[in-house]
């Protein structure tokens, strides 16, 4: 069981449209070929939900776990993840 977890939210710049963010979420689900990583969902948020205590400030989440923090520290330096960050990080407006 994975028990080390790494969340990312992603805010895009207003000239994005859905065919760049739906090849992001893309191309963050074919990180899971990176050996450490047991779990990687991505997707965008229901922007429906409008409850007090929902964060509308990002328009996708990724969550990614691993078994542990060397696990994500191989994630990290992994080329894919290193390729995956130059070819999106244009778009991202900002990220948490």
């Amino acid at each position: 069981m994975a028990s080390y977890v790494h969340t990312v939210f992603f805010a895009f710049r207003p000239d994005v449209d859905d065919a760049q963010v739906n090849a992001m979420i893309r191309d963050a689900v074919a990180l899971t070929a990176i050996p450490s990583v047991r779990l990687l969902r991505c997707g965008r948020r229901d922007e429906t939900v409008q409850r007090p205590v929902s964060d509308t400030s990002f328009d996708v989440g990724l969550l990614v776990c691993f078994d542990d923090r060397q696990g994500y520290d191989e994630y990290s330096v992994h080329p894919a993840h290193a390729d995956f960050v130059a070819r999106h990080k244009a778009s991202w407006a900002g990220l948490r």
